[in-house]
């Protein structure tokens, strides 16, 4: 070969065997979740529990043989880029169904959703800081619970790679070393919280009579069929396979998306401002998945007015495949991003401690949030609301829905509808806490400053969440006063 590589070369083989692992992993975990009963109650994930068992191997295969049977940095990559793959798959559905719920709803769900992510931020950080004291703890590592447990193992890693590559010039604490692994186990742990925590639930209420468990698994097969294809799409084979356009789009708007992202860069190197270069950058490229979906938001206006004006007569994107190329990319990328975890970094008591105490104390608080929200603001369904949340705000979206299928298999409820269009507006509202992670790593001042803005984001949106009830009250005392 004229690249000096001969086929035989391990380098050659080094992306297709990760893949495999992947997805061997992923389908050695389906079989033991279907096969052992305790597993399948636990409610975990196939793709969680296929990343543990690759990194297990993965372990052990090092400790053996001395050398990595796959690179940790190919899984950090396939992490990277399958988190904005899957969101970019995502934001191309067009939604054709009625929504069950309301705009307020959506709202609310919104705040509900933000208002978590700042508590979680909160109680991260408070226990760092205190334990920077302590034992010299990393003090802003505690920030990545919210991208662990809220966001998943895609920003925890996206935000632990950034603190890790921090140098004194870039931030007064330094490097946070071990910050990828770290938060990553927070997102691991964060799954294992929306277990327990849903199992307790669910265990709970139905003792109490509240509801009875009602798990259709007929019903997600026959919903997949009838959204399989609408009229007027494309033929399934022609001249290009109908796949090979879905997943061309993908990726076109994901490049696009990059070359938006590599520009604002250049733009920002140029400009020479530190704000720009050295918040602002890591922040944006953080973030690749917000301008994926972005990108893809123009193109479905752009398209559908072409549509309208028949320009364009077919419809080129099919909703079905676009939620299996969007749960695929999730999949990889959860498998990618707990077998990308170095466990050897955690032989480090200034690691392992903020970890447990982080993990286990934003577990117990995003739990009796999500009740007591879930009861004053959903009061109608409150059980459904509480597993939805609860299941999203320590896992993923899809964690939420399989907690929510146990209890409302055929989403009867708005709860999974507000679950899914609150995200528009929650990247709106969470911008305070988005835009913070840039600057909460580099110095006390900023530390404070952004504790600050937490604490007071989450004050505002509970406020706002109760604001029927608050304002009520105050009318009521008002008359009562005239009254008297």
């Amino acid at each position: 070969m004229t690249s000096g590589l001969q086929f035989w070369d391990i380098s050659i083989w080094s992306l297709l065997l990760a893949f495999a692992g992947i997805f061997l992993a992923s389908l050695l975990a389906n079989a033991l979740i279907q096969t052992i009963r305790p597993l399948k109650r636990a409610l975990i994930p196939s793709p969680v529990l296929g990343g543990f068992l690759l990194l297990i191997f993965l372990t052990v295969y090092k400790a053996i043989t001395g050398v990595p049977l796959i690179e940790e940095s190919v899984l950090e990559i396939i992490t990277y880029h399958t988190l904005g793959i899957g969101f970019v798959a995502g934001a191309l559905k067009f939604n054709k169904n009625k929504k069950k719920t309301t705009q307020k709803a959506i709202i609310n769900s919104s705040f509900f959703t933000i208002g978590g992510y700042a508590l979680q931020a909160v109680v991260g950080v408070t226990i760092t800081v205190v334990l920077f004291f302590i034992m010299n703890a990393w003090p802003s590592g505690g920030v990545l619970l919210p991208m662990g447990y809220g966001q998943g193992p895609g920003q925890a890693f996206n935000w632990g790679n950034i603190f890790s590559q921090y140098t004194l010039d870039d931030s007064a604490f330094g490097a946070f070393e071990g910050g990828v692994d770290f938060g990553l186990s927070i997102a691991a742990m964060g799954f294992i919280s929306a277990s327990i925590g849903g199992v307790i639930y669910l265990n709970i209420e139905r003792r109490k009579g509240n509801f009875k468990m009602q798990k259709d698994e007929e019903y997600q097969e026959r919903l997949a069929l009838e959204d399989y294809e609408s009229e007027g799409e494309i033929a399934s084979s022609d001249s290009i396979d109908k796949m090979t356009i879905q997943f061309g789009i993908v990726l076109v708007i994901y490049a696009v998306s990059f070359a938006l992202l590599y520009g604002l860069s250049a733009l920002f190197d140029l400009s020479g401002v530190g704000l720009l270069v050295n918040t602002l950058k890591p922040v944006f490229w953080g973030f690749n998945f917000i301008f994926g979906v972005a990108v893809a938001s123009i193109y479905k206006l752009i398209y559908t007015k072409l549509k309208d004006k028949g320009v364009i007569k077919k419809q080129y994107t099919n909703n079905y495949t676009m939620d299996r190329i969007s749960g695929l990319s999730f999949d990889i990328m959860v498998v990618a991003a707990f077998a990308s975890i170095n466990l050897e970094s955690f032989l480090e008591p200034k690691l392992i401690v903020p970890l447990i105490l982080v993990c286990v104390a934003g577990g117990v608080v995003t739990y009796f949030y999500c009740q007591h929200v879930s009861r004053k603001v959903f009061p109608e369904y409150k059980d459904e609301a509480f597993l939805a949340f609860y299941g999203m705000l320590t896992g993923t979206n899809a964690t939420g829905i399989i907690l929510l299928r146990e209890i409302d298999p055929q989403f009867e409820t708005p709860a999974c509808d507000n679950m899914v269009f609150q995200s528009l507006y929650s990247i709106a509202i969470g911008a305070p806490i988005l835009l913070s992670l840039g600057s909460v790593g580099k110095g006390w001042t900023q530390l404070i400053v952004c504790l600050a803005i937490y604490i007071v984001l989450f004050a505002v949106l509970y406020i706002l969440m109760r604001r029927d009830i608050i304002f009520k009250k105050k009318q009521t005392e008002v008359q009562e006063t005239k009254q008297e």
